[in-house]
């Protein structure tokens, strides 16, 4: 919108439609380089403490001598963040994985505090991994919301 005047109905459908690099595109780019950047650092001897700990689904290892982690988590991770990144190329493709990856958190959040009726976790994890899992699961979709209010605002459609 410039100088106050709404475009014509087919201006905006078009930009809305074509839009690669709106918010919600650049948002779900940036989700999935953060979870990306964690599943590596996840891998990495040094910033993971207790490397030798690692195992593939049971481990002792730590991100950041905090959140446990493991190979499983990590793929979780990288899996993850690829998704975002991929599916990134249009709004609502990039809305709906977001939204999706956040509540894959919350999941995995409920399910390692054992709050589900097989109190085995999908995620090897600690209370901190737990909190971490639920503010991710929170905090994702929030953003996505965020970036759509902003992209209707902007080019009109979603």
């Amino acid at each position: 919108m410039v100088s106050g005047k709404m475009p014509a109905m087919s201006t905006l459908a078009l930009e809305g439609a074509s839009t690669t690099n709106g918010p919600i595109t650049k948002y779900a780019r940036a989700v999935g380089g953060f979870l990306v950047l964690l599943g590596v650092l996840s891998l990495v001897p040094g910033i993971t403490t207790n490397y030798a700990g690692m195992g593939f689904y049971s481990s002792e290892a730590q991100l950041f001598g905090l959140f446990t982690t493991s190979i499983v988590a990590s793929a979780v991770y990288l899996g993850t963040g690829a998704c975002c990144i991929a599916f990134s190329t249009s709004p609502r493709q990039g809305h709906k994985t977001v939204v999706l990856t956040g509540l894959l958190f919350i999941v995995v959040a409920v399910g390692g505090a054992g709050l589900v009726v097989n109190p085995s976790p999908p995620l090897p994890v600690n209370e901190a991994s737990n909190w971490l899992h639920l503010v991710m699961g929170f905090l994702i979709p929030m953003g996505a919301a965020r970036a759509r209010a902003k992209h209707v605002e902007k080019y009109g459609v979603f």
